[in-house]
């Protein structure tokens, strides 16, 4: 091979070279200025989801209706705030950065009730109650009004036994507040 093709091919492989190199540092800057919040960047950010509800909570359900209180749901609240970047965004001469205030972040605490009628999870933000799911028993079916508001009630019935459960929140945690009753029928 000749000196002359030498040089082309060395020319040749420094040429790709820059061209990944440029468009590599393209692809970095454009990651970095989403990070950082610059004005090219155009997404927003959802406060995380606290409190995320498993699956329906399993063993054995009390004997008698009203025994049972909330359960703590299995999942752990997640960070309310993320970390602050510990360098100050690069901005180009020209632009400024602009500044907003994010509202604060309300925490949702959720809670799950279980007794002999079935179970039922609920979400609290602040003083607005969510009905996040339900399920009766075998042999025994629901009622739900509501999903949200300041207080959620379902009834679960079963047989001649009728349970309701009303959720409100109490300093932004949901209480559970039970009424059993049975009704006598005359079958003679």
């Amino acid at each position: 091979m000749s000196r002359r093709m030498w040089v082309l091919a060395v020319l040749a492989w420094v040429g790709v070279v820059i061209a990944g190199s440029a468009l590599t540092w393209i692809a970095i800057d454009r990651a970095g200025q989403q990070v950082t919040g610059s004005p090219a960047s155009t997404t927003t950010t959802q406060p995380p989801v606290i409190g995320t509800v498993g699956p329906p909570p399993t063993g054995p359900t009390p004997s008698a209706p009203g025994q049972s209180g909330p359960s703590a749901s299995t999942s752990a609240p997640l960070p309310t705030t993320s970390p602050s970047p510990t360098h100050a965004p690069t901005t180009r001469p020209g632009t400024s950065t602009p500044r907003t205030s994010s509202p604060p972040v309300t925490r949702t605490e959720t809670r799950t009730w279980s007794g002999t009628g079935g179970w039922l999870t609920v979400s609290c933000t602040g003083g607005r109650a969510t009905l996040k799911s339900a399920s009766p028993n075998d042999g025994w079916s629901f009622e739900r009004g509501d999903d949200a508001g300041d207080a959620i009630e379902v009834k679960f019935e079963g047989g001649d036994t009728e349970v309701k459960v009303r959720a409100t929140c109490v300093a932004g945690v949901p209480q559970f507040h039970v009424e059993s009753s049975t009704s006598g029928g005359d079958d003679g």
